[in-house]
C-alpha cells in the first residue's frame, strides 16, 4: 500500500486535488472505452477514527495488490463530500461510502457501482447482519431521560452527508417533535464524525447526539464507554451498511478482480473482519439502497 501525493503519509484529498487533476492521465491506460489504471486509489468516508480505520484495512489493501498486480494508493478523506468528489473526478477508484453518499454519487454518475458491504456480528447496540441503526443517545446519569426533556438543549450531528448522523434523523425523527431539529434544539452542531459526536457527549459539550449503532458498539468494545453510561431515546429503522463502490469506467477484468478480493472467503482478511466485528463481506447492488434514495428524494423536495 502507498499513500497518495506524499509517501508514507495520509493527507487530505482536497490538498491533492490540483496535482491529481494534472497527473491523472499518466497512471491510466485506456483500453477501448474502459480504463485500466496502473494504481488503485482507495478512500473511505470519515465515520470514526480515520487513521485507525485505514490501518485496519491493510489486509484488504494487500489482497487487492496481490490479485490485481497494482499498488493501492490511500487517499485520506477530509469529509464525506471529498470522497464523493474524488470518485466523480476520477481521482479515486474504490471507496467506502455512506449509504446517502452513495446515492448522491450514483445520481451524479450512474456508472458508479456498489459491489460489497459488511455483515456485522451482533452486540449490545448492533444487530447481526448487513444493517445498522441510528440512535439518539444521552448519558444515563444525565438530566435528559426523554425526548421532551431535550427541547432547547444541545445536539450533535455528524456530517451533513451522513445517513445515520444527519439525514435519517431529519426524516424519521423530526415527525416525533413536529418541527425541524434547529427549531427544537437550542443548538445543533456538526462534529465531523460519529466518534467526535460521542466525544462531545462524554465531555458534556452537547446534551444528546445521533450516533450509529456500529460506532456505539465499537466504543463499547474498545472500553471507551460502558453500556450503562449510554441511554437511548430513539432508534431508526434498519439502514443498509456502507457500500464499497468502484468507478464504472474500470475495465471488466479489473472489476472482477476487485470483487474477488472482497467476496472470496480469504483467510488473509480474517484479521480485518475481526477488527471491525464483521462476519464476512457480502455482495450488494443498487437495489439495496432504494429506501435511502426515497428518503433523500423526499428531503430534497
Amino acid at each position: 500500500m502507498k499513500t497518495f501525493c506524499m509517501p508514507r503519509k495520509l493527507i487530505p484529498l482536497l490538498t491533492c486535488a490540483i496535482s491529481l487533476l494534472a497527473t491523472h492521465s499518466s497512471p491510466v491506460l485506456a483500453t477501448g472505452k474502459c480504463e485500466n489504471p496502473h494504481e488503485l486509489r482507495f478512500s473511505l468516508v470519515p465515520v470514526g477514527n480515520v487513521e485507525r480505520d485505514l490501518r485496519h484495512h491493510q489486509p484488504l489493501f494487500d489482497r487487492l495488490e496481490a490479485l490485481t498486480g497494482r499498488p493501492v494508493i490511500v487517499v485520506r478523506p477530509s469529509s464525506y463530500a471529498s470522497v464523493v468528489e474524488g470518485l466523480l473526478s476520477a481521482n479515486i477508484d474504490i471507496a467506502k461510502l455512506g449509504p446517502a453518499g452513495y446515492v448522491q454519487a450514483k445520481k451524479e454518475d450512474p456508472r458508479i457501482t456498489p459491489f460489497a458491504t459488511q455483515e456485522k456480528r451482533g452486540g449490545t447496540f448492533q444487530v447481526t447482519g448487513p444493517y445498522y441503526h441510528a440512535f439518539l443517545v444521552t448519558l444515563e446519569q444525565g438530566r435528559y431521560a426523554s425526548i421532551n426533556s431535550l427541547q432547547g438543549k444541545r445536539l450533535a450531528l455528524t456530517d451533513p452527508g451522513s445517513t445515520s448522523g444527519s439525514l435519517l434523523p431529519r426524516e424519521e425523527f423530526t415527525p416525533l417533535i413536529g418541527m425541524p431539529l434547529e427549531k427544537y434544539f437550542g443548538a445543533v452542531i456538526f462534529s465531523g464524525s460519529h466518534t467526535k459526536s460521542l466525544d462531545a457527549l462524554l465531555k458534556g459539550d452537547v446534551d444528546a447526539a445521533f450516533i450509529a449503532s456500529t460506532q456505539l458498539e465499537d466504543a463499547l468494545q474498545t472500553a471507551k464507554i460502558k453500556s450503562a453510561q449510554i441511554q437511548t431515546l430513539w432508534k431508526s429503522e434498519q439502514i443498509p451498511f456502507d457500500p464499497f463502490v468502484m468507478r464504472g469506467q474500470l475495465c471488466e477484468p479489473l472489476k472482477a478482480q476487485i470483487r474477488l478480493a472482497f467476496l472470496e472467503n480469504a483467510p488473509s482478511l480474517r484479521p480485518l473482519l475481526d477488527e471491525i466485528e464483521a462476519i464476512r463481506y457480502v455482495p450488494v447492488n443498487d437495489s439495496h439502497y432504494i429506501s435511502i434514495r426515497k428518503v433523500m428524494d423526499k428531503l430534497l423536495k
